[in-house]
This record gives C-alpha cells, sequence and structure tokens, in this order.
C-alpha cells in the first residue's frame, strides 16, 4: 500500500483519471441496475438545453483559467541560489510546478470534454429522456474536473507558502 501511495505522490495527475473511471463506472452500474433516468437524463429537453449551455460558459471559463495557470506556472523559473540548502529547496519547488501544471493539463482534458459533451448536447439531446451517454460523460468529467481543481488548488497553495517562506 505504502508503494502505491508513493506512485500516487509522483503521479497526481493520474487523480483526474482515475475519478473519471471510478465515477463513470459506477453511472453504469446504477443505470443497469436502476433501469430509471436519474440525474441530466430525468430533466425536462428545455430545461436540459439550459443546463448545456450553462456548463458551456462554466466550463470554458475554468478551462481558460487552468491553461493560463499553467502558462504562469511555465514562466516561473528558479531564483538564483547561493547556497547548497536553498538549490535544493528551488529544485523541490521547480518539480512541484511541474506536478501542479501536469494536474492542471489532465483537468483542462476534462473541462474540454464538458465543453465538448454540453455542445453536442444542445444540439442532439432533445428527446422527452435525455441522453445516458451525454450524462455519463459530463458528470463523471465533472468529478474528474472538480478533483483536478481541488489537487492542483492545494499544491499551488502549498507551493506559494514554501515559496514566500524562504523569500
Amino acid at each position: 500500500m505504502r508503494r502505491v501511495g508513493q506512485w500516487l505522490d509522483k503521479h497526481l495527475w493520474t487523480l483526474p483519471f482515475l475519478a473519471f473511471v471510478i465515477t463513470g463506472t459506477s453511472l453504469i452500474a446504477v443505470h443497469y441496475f436502476r433501469e430509471k433516468e436519474f440525474f441530466l437524463e430525468a430533466v425536462e429537453a428545455e430545461n436540459r438545453k439550459e443546463i448545456y449551455s450553462s456548463l458551456t460558459g462554466s466550463s470554458s471559463g475554468l478551462l481558460g483559467f487552468a491553461l493560463a495557470a499553467v502558462a504562469i506556472m511555465a514562466a516561473f523559473g528558479r531564483r538564483p541560489t547561493s547556497n547548497q540548502v536553498d538549490r535544493s529547496r528551488e529544485n523541490r519547488l521547480a518539480d512541484a510546478r511541474v506536478g501542479i501544471s501536469k494536474i492542471l493539463l489532465a483537468t483542462s482534458v476534462f473541462l474540454m470534454a464538458i465543453l465538448v459533451t454540453a455542445t453536442v448536447g444542445i444540439g442532439i439531446d432533445d428527446g422527452k429522456a435525455g441522453s445516458f451517454p451525454i450524462t455519463t460523460i459530463i458528470v463523471a468529467s465533472s468529478v474528474s474536473s472538480l478533483m483536478g481543481l481541488l489537487v492542483s488548488g492545494a499544491g499551488l497553495t502549498l507551493s506559494l507558502m514554501e515559496r514566500s517562506r524562504g523569500a
């Protein structure tokens, strides 16, 4: 179990993908056993379109934020240091920035999936019952995006606290 924890610590960018797989599998199981519409499937067509429109706006805004954060993180460089202890600390901070950028890029994949799926849903999901695949992709991608934004936000906060501590 310790090895799994160490591997996960070095590969935090996989958390959004794991969240997507677990959530998607859970939704498929619920759909199979329940045999009744739920989440977006159960919403009336007119209201579903409003939800899809709202999702496109929200996901595109968050996607822009995530990609801007990656660009800003890429612009941060190591500060010049005079001793080995500070150099080692700057290297750890640089590694942390790379890890946070990887999580944000993985999160961006799911934000883009929400954006594209909701846009498609606006055009094709007009039946009495909503589309199960569209619901599954949107809900699983939303959980994955939330996971990625929380983890990267926590990492960014810790990184900024560490950097300001040494300033």
